[in-house]
């Protein structure tokens, strides 16, 4: 067992079509260990009137279980910043501007990570904001679109304005995620960083967490992402407070089970709603010795009788070892 760390904390990433609402308060529930939860991004909610629709997962705010900042991505100032009132109205303290995320259809347009080749803009957008929002506001950023290069500029950028935080995942955009996350850059820019700094990257299991705390010594914040998705139970590992494969199996059924019961609820597709579960353990079969396995047997049920079944038998599965996370963690991001 790792030595107890407790004061290490830990966020977790927002990931679309899965991390929403019902998806955080379950893992809040039943799970736990993350300190915080970043809501999937929110776009194009208008610029002269809010458009609600778009505010589905974070309204109203009392129904977050789980601490809970939303995320904004976008280049358009006047539409951040009424987001960020609209925000504020409504119970929340802090927004997330989105700078990282890496795909083509969002950063080809200077969305995302496609805005970090612009700092001017991105002076720009931040000087509206903090001149009319009461908002507090963090980064989540790349080291650049097609070079890490590109955030020498950011930056400094960045460091004129009083963020609560930056976090920062160690590649560039056209690299999506392939390859390694390069925490020797990360540290590089942290040095010239006034802010606080989060690190993001490739955290899938304890060896790799341990490894990276020795290249970043006193680091403790760290935002966790796709690990957490195959392993719930990582962030408990890494505060020394993993529960006995007993209680993780019991703790593991009452999470699915209460995001099975949503689907039955608001899911009135039988596709729809074991497509969505078979989004998370695309994910969350990894946690187990046989993840191929089981996952093929759950991709492959077409109604939630055999989901059900599929799903039972894989808890009853051996857990994983840090090795088979390691290499489950390796085929999804390869």
């Amino acid at each position: 067992m790792v030595r107890s760390n407790h004061h290490q904390r830990l966020s977790l990433a927002p990931f679309r079509g899965i991390t929403h609402k019902v998806f955080r308060n379950a893992f809040a529930t039943h799970i736990g260990g993350i300190d915080l939860y970043y809501a999937p991004f929110i776009s194009g909610t208008g610029r002269t009137r809010i458009n609600e629709s778009k505010l589905s997962d974070i309204i109203p705010a009392n129904e977050n279980k789980a601490p809970c900042v939303p995320q904004y991505i976008g280049n358009d100032p006047f539409e951040m910043v009424l987001l960020a009132s609209v925000l504020y109205d409504i119970g929340y303290k802090e927004m997330n501007w989105n700078l990282g995320c890496p795909f083509g259809r969002i950063a080809n347009k200077k969305r995302g990570c496609g805005l970090l080749p612009w700092p001017g803009e991105i002076d720009n957008i931040l000087e509206r904001f903090f001149h009319t929002s009461k908002l507090e506001l963090s980064v989540k950023t790349r080291l650049g679109f097609r070079s890490s290069d590109e955030f020498t500029d950011v930056i400094e950028v960045l460091n004129k304005y009083p963020l609560k935080n930056i976090i920062i995942h160690p590649r560039t955009g056209v690299q999506v995620y392939g390859g390694k996350a390069d925490p020797e850059q990360y540290l590089q820019y942290k040095k010239r960083c006034v802010h606080p700094v989060i690190y993001n990257g490739d955290i899938f299991n304890i060896a790799q967490y341990k490894k990276l705390t020795e290249i970043l010594p006193g680091q403790n914040e760290w935002m966790l992402g796709r690990g957490a998705l195959i392993n719930p139970f990582l962030a408990l590992e890494i505060k020394g407070m993993a529960p006995k494969p007993s209680a993780k199996r019991e703790q593991l059924r009452r999470f699915h089970d209460q995001l099975w019961s949503y689907c039955l609820e608001s899911m009135p597709e039988q596709r729809k709603r074991t497509g969505w579960m078979k989004a998370i353990w695309h994910y969350m079969s990894g946690v187990f010795a046989d993840s191929t396995s089981i996952f093929n047997e759950i991709k492959r049920s077409g109604s939630d009788k055999s989901y059900l079944e599929a799903a039972g038998r894989a808890f009853e599965k051996e857990f994983a070892s840090d090795k088979l996370i390691a290499a489950h963690f390796q085929r999804l991001t390869s």
